[in-house]
């Protein structure tokens, strides 16, 4: 049938009716597949196409793609939600498998390009605690979205950006991640503090205020770094939780400094958050770091594979 599926679908691609009555030689009709084999071939066509193109093609090819139980297929047949996972989010009543398979916050890290797989993309080498501290509030919506749009896109060849040097110095030859899923590339710091960030609108990653309420995945907090040997170095991270208005609900903060010949070796640093207020919509994620000996040049901390990412039971 599925043979029969494909020809019909290039031979009659131009002649299609409304109806999908379109015929093959041999007289079988497309909506005379049963349900069950073509929900089977929709799942190995992209969501994408499948929402722009194929939903348009007649109400039964419609009505199959609405389906919540096609959305579960799909999840399962693209690996985009495991079965716990969708279990889950079925006994706490937050299951919504087609926007679960397009915006889901539980299987990915929500800091994008942790270890310079795009040069300096979605990172704004700035610091957003300055700003929200000088008492500017108003601006943050601004600062965080438009700017980001408009400065921190299509960085993929620069090297050094605000006092940062993405090494190894033959980046772009060599991937991000090794063999063994180890981060290669890294951002090194000069000697004066240099800062990036990254704010997460959890609401725009697909999890909102009542899902946040029923289901209160624990946030887990990462990030690598590391001093050089020859030159000392200090290291800075601030993790600030906020409310839609931009209310401090509470904040990790972690400070390390390096003396001159240290080991120079990865750290992680890693901690849960749980039990935060119901209120929560954004994650700041802000690190920063220098040498301590003013010494031209990049020897200050290293830092890499910055994540964020929400853990359910």
């Amino acid at each position: 049938m599925l043979s029969t599926f494909r020809r019909i679908f290039s031979a009659e691609k131009q002649k299609t009716m409304p109806d999908c009555q379109a015929m093959s030689d041999s007289g079988l009709t497309i909506n005379e597949l049963p349900n069950e084999i073509l929900s089977l071939i929709f799942t190995n066509i992209s969501g994408e196409a499948l929402c722009k193109q194929v939903i348009l093609t007649c109400k039964k090819w419609k009505d199959i793609i609405d389906s919540s139980p096609f959305w579960i297929d799909k999840l399962l047949h693209d690996s985009r939600a495991s079965p716990n996972l969708l279990k889950f989010l079925a006994q706490s009543d937050c299951l919504d498998p087609k926007h679960l398979y397009f915006k889901n916050p539980f299987v990915k890290n929500l800091i994008k390009n942790p270890c310079a797989e795009n040069g300096y993309d979605f990172w704004d080498n700035r610091s957003l605690l300055s700003i929200i501290d000088l008492g500017s509030r108003g601006s943050v919506d601004y600062y965080n979205k438009e700017y980001l749009k408009k400065h921190c896109r299509n960085s993929k060849y620069i090297q050094e950006q605000n006092g940062f040097k993405i090494e190894p110095d033959d980046y772009l030859k060599r991937d991000p991640y090794d063999s063994n899923g180890k981060p290669v590339r890294n951002y090194a710091t000069t000697y004066f503090k240099c800062t990036k960030y990254q704010l997460i609108d959890l609401y725009d990653e697909g999890i909102d205020e009542r899902m946040l309420k029923k289901l209160r995945p624990r946030i887990e907090i990462k990030d690598s770094y590391a001093p050089r040997h020859d030159c000392g170095s200090e290291y800075h991270l601030n993790v600030v939780l906020f409310d839609e208005k931009f209310n401090k609900i509470e904040g990790v903060k972690f400070d390390k400094v390096f003396p001159q010949w240290s080991v120079p070796e990865w750290h992680e640093f890693k901690q849960v958050i749980e039990n935060y207020a119901d209120s929560l919509r954004y994650i700041l994620f802000e690190h920063c770091g220098k040498d301590t000996q003013f010494w031209a040049g990049h020897y200050g901390i290293k830092l890499t594979n910055s994540s964020v990412r929400l853990i359910f039971d």
